[in-house]
């Protein structure tokens, strides 16, 4: 079990880092130190080959490409208006479409709940997609440091509100943001980080 929360601490620490902001030089030099999956029959496996090869297909020419990414990103993501992916569960999750609902307040008090400190707090709306990511890095973190201290309880009370979390709420909505990043960019790189989502979710099925 330990094993399998690694590979995926791994991943949510992946995805953390490219859905809450632009990559950054050092990320992308990291990914292009990995080989890529030689399995891709599902779609975490085929999410990182696509990532990772879009990496390798760029290197040469990494500043200007980096330059790309965080235009795609912007576009994506921020707009100026309307952007065709928006990163926010409340958008997905309310009737009327809107921002910074009592879905979002929710997502907070779980924050709370589990000791999390959001260091964007205030500045970017709690059900971004990237702060909900780092959520679920910090209990996945936090659940494997209970398990080889020998702290069992505390490691089940994280572990069951880290299951709740991923089949209750991320995966009724992000689905639908991976499906939107994978239909409006051309961009192998984020094409690939929505597959990897999108295979996060499918796993809990």
């Amino acid at each position: 079990m330990i094993d399998e929360l690694r590979e995926e601490l791994y991943l949510y620490n992946l995805l953390r880092q490219l859905f809450l902001k632009e990559p950054t030089k050092e990320l992308i030099n990291e990914l292009a130190e990995i080989d890529p999956p030689d399995e891709t029959d599902n779609e975490i496996n085929y999410g990182l080959k696509l990532l990772i090869e879009s990496v390798r297909k760029n290197e040469y020419r990494l500043n200007e490409w980096i330059e790309e990414l965080a235009l795609e990103y912007a576009r994506l993501f921020i707009g100026p208006k309307n952007p065709p992916a928006v990163p926010y569960a409340s958008f997905y999750l309310s009737e009327s479409r809107s921002l910074m609902t009592d879905e979002t307040i929710d997502v907070r008090k779980r924050y709370l709940e589990a000791g999390m400190a959001v260091q964007e707090l205030y500045s970017i709306p709690d059900d971004h997609i990237g702060i909900e990511l780092e959520f679920i890095y910090y209990l996945t973190q936090k659940i494997i440091e209970y398990f080889e201290q020998g702290k069992r309880e505390e490691a089940s009370r994280l572990f069951e509100m880290r299951s709740d979390f991923l089949s209750d709420h991320m995966a009724s909505w992000l689905p639908f943001f991976a499906d939107k990043v994978i239909e409006f960019t051309a961009e192998d790189f984020y094409k690939g980080a929505a597959f990897i989502l999108r295979g996060i979710i499918e796993d809990l099925k």
